[in-house]
């Protein structure tokens, strides 16, 4: 029997490009279908999705088949006449979203967000332009479907068992037709919190592709570098209980060499008010990078801080009384948003170099022990280290490798 062609799947609709159907996902609201095999579906995973601004709607797979997708698709369009929505989808119930959408069969859907089916299309699919598709593999191997052609005869659809390659572990991006990634000694599960599977580091990485791709889908732009600035600018000048609105309630805010900080809002808020504030009055901060995560709820800032340690400082170093020492640092912000609050703020930099221009540490402080190893002076900078970042370059480079002259 003839499979039964979509109104959809016609020249001039597969022929237009992704940007042109990206112009037409205009949506007043942003919604996701969820679907998996079991008829309740993890709700903090859900809510997850909520907490971002999402509409969401869940839909068991049940006996899966033809009457599934009939389901998904009631589901999608019940969100409203002018509304477009993704699927994210499960498991099994992944396997057969992707299966089902090779070619147009419903306007309003703008993305796939797939974790680790068990068996994925050919490598070589090419999704309708209106549709963006990512796809989380999990595992040792996979079965990608095959049909074999041979003088023109299209054969049976088989599934052929591929290994899934760990790459470097931290995602790997295959080149396919689709988008697709793999996680590093992670198993199907990974990214819901009521299974043993759960992995949180893998959890996290692949929700920001996904929220990414789903965004972009959806023409939705965030205000995260607004809501950056003004929580910056609002505790810098001491009105933490304003900032604090804009901090989800167990938000947190980490600074990394000294373990500085605070968890949740009212942590936050006595170390904004008391530990953080007053700075020294020469205290400056100059942003040298701006980087914007492509999923919209991240920011990671370069700094060039500058200050005169003309009073306690008990975030960057505690415990330590004036030195007049100037110091200048560079130290980087790593911030994460969730549905425009705050969900955490961890913040780097080079301590070593920082004692060193403060007069507690040196390069000639070498333990005895690694003395008698040949160990002369420990491999550190001063002020170097971050005039060094901030210039691009400089004379100091790779001096503290010995057999860089001899290259």
């Amino acid at each position: 029997m003839a499979e039964k062609k979509s109104a959809f799947d016609t020249p001039w609709f597969n022929g237009q490009s992704k940007d042109f159907f990206n112009m037409l996902n205009v949506t007043k609201n942003y919604n996701i279908v969820l679907t998996a095999e079991t008829e309740d579906f993890d709700e903090e995973t859900a809510q997850q999705w909520r907490d971002e601004g999402f509409r969401t709607v869940y839909v068991p797979l049940l006996n899966g088949g033809d009457q599934y997708i009939t389901r998904v698709h009631r589901e999608g369009d019940a969100f409203g006449a002018s509304e477009y929505y993704g699927i994210v989808a499960y498991g099994d119930a992944a396997n057969l979203i992707l299966q089902a959408h090779t070619r147009p069969n419903t306007p309003k859907l703008a993305a796939i967000v797939a974790y680790y089916p068990s068996t994925i299309p050919s490598n070589k699919t090419q999704y309708p332009a209106g549709v963006r598709v990512l796809v989380h593999l999990a595992g040792k191997e996979v079965g990608m479907l095959h049909q074999p052609e041979v003088l023109g005869i299209q054969g049976k659809i088989k599934s052929v068992k591929k290994p899934v390659s760990p790459g470097a572990g931290y995602g790997e991006c295959l080149q396919m037709g689709y988008k697709a990634y793999t996680y590093a000694g992670i198993e199907p599960g990974f990214a819901e919190r009521d299974l043993e599977e759960f992995d949180a580091l893998a959890e996290d990485l692949a929700f920001g592709r996904s929220l990414e791709l789903v965004r972009k889908a959806l023409r939705w732009e965030t205000a995260v570098e607004q809501t950056r600035d003004a929580l910056v600018d609002q505790t810098a000048a001491g009105a933490t209980d304003k900032a604090m609105k804009a901090v989800r309630p167990f938000g947190h805010v980490l600074y990394g060499p000294t373990l500085t900080g605070g968890v949740g809002t009212k942590d936050l808020s006595r170390f904004y008010t008391s530990f953080f504030q007053p700075l020294p009055p020469t205290f400056r901060a100059r942003l040298l990078s701006r980087t914007i995560g492509a999923d919209g709820s991240r920011i990671v800032d370069e700094l060039y801080i500058t200050f005169t340690h003309s009073q306690p400082i008990a975030w960057i170093l505690p415990g330590i009384p004036a030195t007049n020492k100037k110091v200048e640092v560079v130290m980087v912000s790593i911030v994460k948003f969730v549905g425009g609050r705050l969900e955490s703020e961890h913040v780097y930099w080079d301590q070593a170099s920082v004692l060193v221009q403060v007069g507690l540490l040196n390069a000639e402080m070498v333990p005895q022990a690694f003395k008698k190893k040949g160990v002369e002076e420990l491999p550190i900078w001063g002020v170097e280290s971050a005039r060094g970042v901030k210039k691009g370059g400089g004379e100091n480079v790779n001096v503290l490798i010995e057999e860089w002259d001899g290259k």
